[in-house]
């Protein structure tokens, strides 16, 4: 089930809320493990097995964990040591085993010996996510960060919140714990999550699905041309911006619903200067978890400068995305660009005094990755980039319109023109305060256009064919 299909808007959602406002509080925990769960398995029942068991997993080892931290330290770390490992493993089988048995193929194939086929594993969705999330659950215990809940039902709530459960944002339990213990419920809260609800749901379905076809046609086309390339890969990023950007606002919008407060998960990336002010505008949670889990600890052995450990964590961050070389070379580009920003002290933040040079300079690189990213095949990646590069002759328009449509051109510079008027209006925005969110007030003016866009877009669905969110993959 997806957010952007008619059974949950018209169907699971309804009845969802009916459940939890119809609950007293303290049984509302359990109708969010119910809801969730219900969700979850749509669509395959059978790893929802897997995912109760993850819970499982972390709930116990954060009770022992948290039992043995203050006087048996070693032993905590040991029981941390086993938890990571059990998660790691899990994620590890199931997104990187079939890669790892085609790498390992390959190797033997090339010095004469005999290969060996493996049955294809299914990767079960949001499984990055929600692991990620039960890792700094039991590693927020052991540094004192958090403590345990004294509810399980609590905890498996917090695990498989079905608004951010496939996609995120990753949520971090120290940030969230006092909201499951008590949270505030109002018509207004109701009414801001429906509008960012709203919002997300116009980005993904008119502006992203929209843009689509531009990823097709590039991904389809033999030896692209100069022009067809880099329309195709900044259509390519303004899609996946809109696609990601679109499920944040309404996974936001949900949790506002339910009287959450999720992190936000992007702030105005295209007005970054530089690679490095990117991820710290781009899927803010994942940067964040990057940066407290694992840059941090490998910059605090003492054995690797920072440059290196920041170039590991990008590296590590593009392989999170997905099991190829390509994935990885995508980590490896942000990680190698980002350190020589560092060394030359071109890198920026988001207090920065604007650019437009480097602004402009920032997003032709970012589009630069994007062969790496939409094709998940290095040599693919390759046939784009000598296109992007001119060796494969100038090219027209025309091509790119033949093989789209006027209509995705003119929905690509509309989503253009959206990007920019709303990054110069949300300058000063909210990202130095947790608190703060992007849609703090709507204007009965604003509510109706949002309400007139979300009528189109439903219209839309209803005639389109089935359109997964992108990072559905992950």
């Amino acid at each position: 089930m997806i957010f952007t299909s008619n059974i949950f808007i018209f169907l699971f959602l309804p009845i969802y809320l009916l459940f939890y406002y119809g609950a007293r509080f303290s049984w509302r925990s359990h109708i969010i493990v119910i809801g969730s769960y219900s969700f979850y398995a749509w669509w395959r029942p059978d790893f929802l097995l897997l995912f109760v068991g993850i819970t499982y997993w972390n709930y116990l080892f954060g009770l022992k964990i948290y039992k043995l931290r203050d006087t048996e330290r070693q032993k905590a770390f040991r029981w941390l040591v086993v938890g990571v490992l059990g998660n790691l493993a899990t994620l590890g089988y199931f997104k990187y085993a079939n890669f790892g048995a085609e790498v390992l193929a390959n190797a033997m194939s090339s010095v004469g010996l005999n290969t060996f086929t493996m049955e294809h594993i299914i990767l079960p969705l949001g499984i990055s996510f929600y692991v990620f999330q039960a890792l700094s659950y039991i590693v927020d215990i052991y540094r004192r960060d958090a403590d345990p809940t004294n509810r399980f039902v609590d905890f498996a709530a917090f695990i498989s919140l079905f608004p951010q459960l496939i996609a995120g944002p990753i949520l971090r339990y120290r940030l969230i714990a006092d909201q499951l213990r008590e949270r505030t419920h109002s018509m207004e809260l109701f009414s801001l999550g429906a509008s960012r609800f709203m919002l997300g749901f116009i980005k993904k379905v008119v502006i992203a699905d929209s843009i689509a076809p531009l990823n097709s046609f590039i991904m389809a086309t033999p030896d692209p041309s100069m022009i067809e390339t880099w329309i195709g890969c900044l259509g390519s990023l303004v899609q996946l911006y809109f696609d990601f950007s679109g499920y944040s606002d309404m996974a936001i919008g949900l949790g506002m619903m339910m009287g959450f407060r999720f992190a936000e998960n992007f702030n105005q990336p295209f007005l970054s200067m530089s690679l490095t002010e990117f991820w710290r505008r781009w899927h803010l949670t994942l940067s964040e978890f990057l940066r407290d889990y694992i840059f941090i600890p490998i910059a605090k052995t003492g054995l690797v400068t920072a440059a290196v450990a920041s170039f590991v964590t990008m590296a590590l961050s593009g392989l999170w995305h997905g099991a190829s070389f390509s994935f990885i070379l995508f980590g490896v580009y942000f990680g190698a660009i980002m350190v020589l920003e560092k060394k030359m002290g071109w890198d920026t933040n988001i207090t920065s005094p604007y650019r437009p040079l480097r602004n402009l300079l920032a997003v032709v690189l970012v589009v630069l990755s994007m062969p790496l990213f939409i094709t998940a095949n290095t040599y693919h990646s390759m046939e784009i980039y000598a296109g992007a590069f001119g060796l494969n002759g100038l090219g027209s328009l025309d091509t790119v319109m033949i093989g789209t449509s006027k209509m995705t051109l003119a929905f690509l510079l509309v989503s253009v023109i959206w990007l920019v008027v709303t990054g110069f209006i949300n300058r000063r925005f909210y990202r130095l305060k947790q608190d703060v969110y992007v849609m703090s007030h709507v204007s009965r003016g604003q509510a109706l256009i949002l309400w007139g866009a979300f009528g189109l877009a439903v219209t839309k669905l209803a005639a389109s064919s089935f359109s997964p969110f992108l990072y559905f993959q992950f």
